[in-house]
């Protein structure tokens, strides 16, 4: 006698799976609303709506009087007047590469120079570099030489293909800076150069280079302490 099969199991279909991620999007749906809703009705409650105000010129204090304002112009240029360097000064533009040498405002001498280049020269040897730009900002002339003699430094030589001499004498130049030279603090001077066709270029390793009827005029009519303002 045979055996009886049983009744063939009766299979369930399994809903899609992106079917399953219905319901939980509608609950984040619903949740969404229901705070977008609550914060309305805070901001209704407690908040403020933003309104955009046009900008108004502040009210004169003078109302327009001619005497008035001449009175606050000229104590305006009073006040600016305090700030002005007194004596003599230098200022060196380094972006279009122009000296200009005052005398309490007044205008002595505008000369063409030349500032840094902005190179970056690296020793091959151990990786120290120098970055040949002119520095910003206030300095003093601290000291003035006439004739100077310049004491070459490492750079000088990398820049040649050359090993710093061991021997401190054969690092002494006494051409390349002219005939006179302003000390203005860590190593930097304004003074003459070789050069002179290059006056009015980023070419320097950082010094302010002068032509020689330039460099003289403002080596004798600055005296020490004066200050060099570069921008």
């Amino acid at each position: 006698m045979s055996a009886e099969l049983p009744p063939p199991a009766e299979v369930v279909q399994e809903p899609p799976r992106s079917s399953r991620w219905v319901p939980v999007l509608l609950v984040v749906l619903l949740t969404l609303l229901l705070l977008a809703a609550g914060t309305t009705l805070v901001l209704a409650r407690f908040g403020e709506v933003a309104v955009a105000v046009p900008l108004r010129p502040l009210p004169a204090t003078d109302g327009g009087d001619p005497v008035a304002l001449g009175q606050r112009a000229a104590a305006a240029r009073h006040a600016l007047e305090q700030w002005r360097p007194r004596g003599v000064y230098i200022v060196v533009d380094t972006y279009r590469n122009r000296l200009r040498l005052y005398r309490n405002g007044e205008l002595l001498r505008t000369a063409s120079c030349s500032t840094g280049s902005g190179i970056v020269l690296r020793d091959p040897r151990n990786g120290r570099q120098w970055v040949f730009d002119t520095p910003l900002g206030e300095r003093l002339v601290e000291r003035k030489v006439k004739n100077p003699v310049w004491a070459k430094p490492d750079w000088a030589f990398i820049e040649e293909g050359m090993l710093p001499p061991t021997d401190p004498n054969e690092r002494f130049d006494p051409n390349s800076l002219g005939d006179y030279a302003l000390y203005i603090g860590d190593g930097y001077i304004i003074h003459g150069t070789l050069f002179k066709t290059l006056l009015g270029r980023r070419v320097t390793h950082g010094c302010i280079r002068l032509g020689d009827e330039d460099l003289e005029f403002v080596y004798r009519r600055t005296p020490i302490g004066s200050r060099v303002y570069l921008y």
